[in-house]
């Protein structure tokens, strides 16, 4: 999945546009943990496919899901999930897709990143006003090798 990983930053500056102190910490299922720094004023909490971030004043949410394929090319699970959030998808230039949409005024973004020979996905969910706080942590997030 390293190569998804480093594909997240690009897709990121697709949808959001400050360096601060944070704590790394490791999430995710056993079969895909990963890494990410938890900047002073957020909030992570784990969940057992991965980690929900919440900047403090509510106004931002940062969300990394990982779960199977279950055999699905990547653009079937794209399009699923933008037609499950009712979003816009779209493929990007390194492999990855970006879903776009509104919830209750706040601007959504989801890039999802599919590795079908580990079948594995990787969702990352970004939402509300501090886009450099998510661009932030985006740049952090890295795949942790397995044992």
């Amino acid at each position: 999945m390293k190569a998804l990983f480093a594909s997240l930053a690009l897709a990121a500056a697709l949808a959001f546009s400050a360096p601060a102190s944070a704590a790394v910490q490791e999430f995710g299922p056993d079969n895909a943990r990963f890494t990410l720094d938890v900047p002073d004023g957020w909030t992570a909490t784990a969940k057992e496919v991965g980690v929900q971030l919440t900047k403090n004043d509510g106004s931002t949410s940062f969300q990394v899901d990982v779960y199977p394929t279950g055999g699905r090319p990547g653009q079937e699970i794209a399009d699923t999930l933008a037609k499950t959030l009712g979003y816009a998808c779209e493929k990007n230039q390194d492999g990855s897709w970006l879903l776009k949409g509104e919830e209750d005024g706040t601007r959504i973004a989801v890039v999802v990143l599919v590795d079908e020979k580990e079948g594995k996905f990787m969702s990352v969910t970004m939402g509300g006003s501090d886009g450099d706080g998510m661009k932030q942590i985006l740049g952090t997030l890295k795949d942790v090798p397995a044992k």
